[in-house]
């Protein structure tokens, strides 16, 4: 700007015929020897290329010319039989492949939509139209896929802890039915997620603001309670109060792995560096708004908490645009891909949803007395659930680890389940 700036203050430019005093006009002869230059040069390039391209063709194997010539619905059977592993991998093998595999990409998606995602997958996500489909569509999906995966996994983890030291067949039925019951749950708390950043970022990046409130910011907000009905509504009615109790048992396991364990005393404490200020309440509220289960996956795969302690910060400071030089692909990783837009995050405040206001307020509403969204038996259960906070139980309709009915006597209960204490 202060190079633009410089310009404007200078005098107009002078006249094209006039030539400074003690400099030479330059000669016709040299200007046309130095376009002769450039555009042998540009030739040059254009011969090699071809020449590159020929090459290739005469080393390529003759089944591998024979597949090119194979008809398109041969090439679509044969690709549509592949994992997306598989096609990622093939496409950087060589342009022509990558040229291919783009070309059939519509056919591709639209073979995967109608026989290998799940009814939830396309109901959360719609698939794009069929002419404009393409393998981003597929890649999206594979990523959600891949972060549920991972988070259902580590809070079956937290949860069956101490039974995992046994290998009987009782204890890996138990593994698996857990992770199956789990993984559709989590995946419909990250499209829940997802879709409440995506609200936030709508309604912060792009405004108009005036000057003296300029300048970049995080801040704590209140609940954006109509915009997260509508969220709510497009999921499954009967289903809506189990996907609460995820979102519940979720942040309760990540809020008990954000804090020092309880059994290390002072003096471990203060040698590992853990007497400073516990994660509080917003920067949990950060990490599951802006990073989603992707993050609140990784964090849970840290072996420790002095790592978890690292990781966290270093997702808050990576997308703040004074403290990291590649924020901008951060913010692209969150779906932030106008260009406007990532110029407007320096001289912005996004505003996160409070920790205790994101989803519960529309879900008191469920549980008024005049509210037909849920059951009288939902509601009685509701108040059940909450005061003792055995989220894993309820979800999963019995006593995960003593395999006894959910309102059995756990009287003996030594806190397990993944309760906070």
């Amino acid at each position: 700007m202060d190079r633009f700036r410089r310009g404007n203050n200078t005098s107009p430019p002078s006249s094209s015929r006039e030539v400074a005093p003690g400099r030479k006009r330059p000669s016709i002869g040299r200007a046309a020897e130095n376009l002769q230059c450039k555009f042998l040069a540009s030739f040059r390039n254009v011969r090699k290329r071809a020449s590159r391209d020929r090459l290739a063709q005469e080393k390529m194997s003759p089944f591998f010319a024979a597949f090119f010539h194979l008809p398109s619905e041969l090439h679509i059977h044969i690709l549509c039989s592949l994992s997306i592993c598989d096609l990622l991998a093939l496409r950087r093998t060589c342009r022509a492949l990558n040229d291919l595999i783009t070309l059939c990409g519509p056919a591709i998606v639209r073979f995967w939509v109608r026989n290998r995602m799940g009814t939830l997958h396309v109901k959360l996500y719609p698939p794009p139209p069929p002419l404009g489909a393409d393998l981003q569509y597929l890649l999206a999906m594979r990523r959600r896929h891949i972060a549920s995966l991972r988070l259902t996994q580590e809070l079956a983890c937290f949860v069956l802890r101490d039974t995992l030291r046994y290998t009987s067949d009782r204890q890996r039925q138990m593994w698996k039915s857990v992770c199956e019951r789990m993984l559709s749950m989590v995946f419909t708390v990250g499209y829940f997620l997802e879709e409440h950043r995506r609200v936030i970022l709508e309604r912060d990046l792009g405004r108009i603001r005036p000057r003296s409130c300029i300048g970049y910011d995080i801040c704590t907000t209140p609940g954006i309670i109509e915009q997260e009905r509508e969220i709510v509504k497009g999921l499954d009615p009967p289903l809506r109060l189990q996907y609460f109790y995820m979102y519940c048992f979720m942040v309760q396991v990540l809020t008990r792995k954000l804090r020092p364990p309880t059994y290390a005393g002072k003096v471990e404490k203060l040698v590992r560096g853990w007497t400073r200020q516990p994660v509080c309440s917003e920067d949990i509220a950060f990490v599951l708004v802006l990073g989603g289960i992707s993050q609140v996956a990784k964090l849970l795969a840290c072996k420790n908490y002095s790592e978890r302690r690292r990781l966290l910060h270093t997702f808050i400071t990576r997308l703040s645009p004074h403290e990291s030089v590649n924020w901008r692909s951060h913010w692209r990783d969150l779906g932030v891909t106008s260009r406007a837009l990532l110029d407007d995050i320096p001289c912005t405040s996004i505003g996160i949803t409070q920790l205790d206001q994101i989803w519960e307020p529309v879900i008191a509403e469920m549980m008024r007395p005049e509210s037909r969204d849920l059951t009288e038996h939902q509601k009685a259960r509701y108040e059940e659930v909450r005061a003792s906070k055995k989220y894993i139980n309820e979800l999963m309709g019995y006593d995960v680890l003593r395999g006894r009915p959910a309102d059995g006597d756990n009287d003996d209960s030594d806190g397990d389940d993944g309760e906070e204490p």
